[in-house]
């Protein structure tokens, strides 16, 4: 597992991925995992099972899920802190993966299912939870690694409200980066935001409309983005990423804030105190 994802980023995608797709905030507007159906969520491992084996090519097994270095392993996901295996997984090998939004956290380990490692009880299939002593037999691979970042999980909740409570997908799309300033937004934020498929349109748009207000909207694909987003001394988002930040003109006096040139003047990022300036037109090209 760690030859074929070293830092574990491929399979943080492959769940992140999983929980998008059935989130669809495009036509939901969801963005939390709490907000899937039961039934939502009891196919989620089997969205997980199925991108980790593509993502990573693993071979079909004969009896479980996929081969691993050659071994046949089965896979089970929770979204809470526990795990149910059949009985006729014992002495398989399994690797055991959870995840939860809410601390953006996810975790995968390894584990030879025996009887001794089983909770007494069983439910109506017989399935059984792991015991105490069957957590500590778990190999873990990683530990509570960080989830893809989307700014709706971490924002709060008085401010989505604000947000969502807009009428228009545009103006719901502009509350977002007026209010999540110095935040990296996701294309799923976008989506869920305007619950529309052309959330990355809407971004553009309020690029335009924002800079009336000083605010500039930085998108990682586009070159001169990413230099303005260094020149500020700002993290410079990702191809998929957008970043909100309202600048003002510099004050004659260096006060210390890094600055960028705009038609020929310095700028940078705007203390509160800042009056509400306009972007020179070269902040749009």
């Amino acid at each position: 597992m760690l030859r074929l994802d070293r830092d574990g980023s491929r399979m943080g995608s492959v769940i992140d991925g999983a929980g998008r797709h059935l989130l669809d905030p495009a036509h939901t507007g969801r963005y939390l995992w709490s907000q899937l159906t039961k039934a939502e969520k009891t196919v989620f491992g089997t969205a997980v099972c199925q991108r980790m084996q593509r993502e990573l090519g693993l071979a079909d097994g004969l009896h479980l899920d996929f081969m691993v270095a050659g071994h046949e392993v089965d896979m089970k996901f929770t979204l809470g802190s526990n795990w149910m295996f059949p009985p006729e997984l014992q002495d398989g090998l399994c690797l055991v993966v959870s995840a939860d939004d809410a601390n953006g956290l996810w975790s995968l380990g390894l584990l030879r299912v025996r009887p001794e490692l089983m909770r007494t009880g069983a439910n109506r299939d017989g399935k059984r939870g792991l015991s105490a002593r069957g957590r500590e037999a778990i190999h873990w691979i990683y530990r509570h690694l960080q989830l893809p970042e989307h700014a709706l999980r971490r924002l709060p909740a008085d401010t989505v409200d604000a947000i969502f409570a807009k009428r228009s997908a545009q103006a719901r799309t502009e509350e977002l980066f007026l209010r999540a300033q110095l935040t990296a937004i996701t294309t799923a934020d976008l989506s869920a935001v305007t619950m529309q498929t052309d959330g990355i349109k809407r971004a553009r748009e309020a690029r335009r409309r924002l800079a009336d207000q000083g605010v500039l909207i930085l998108n990682g694909i586009h070159p001169r983005d990413a230099e303005w987003a260094s020149g500020l001394g700002l993290p410079v988002p990702g191809p998929s990423m957008w970043m909100s930040v309202r600048l003002s003109p510099a004050p004659p006096q260096s006060d210390g804030r890094p600055t960028i040139t705009l038609d020929g003047a310095p700028w940078c990022v705007a203390s509160p105190d800042d009056p509400e300036t306009p972007l020179p037109l070269s902040a749009l090209a």
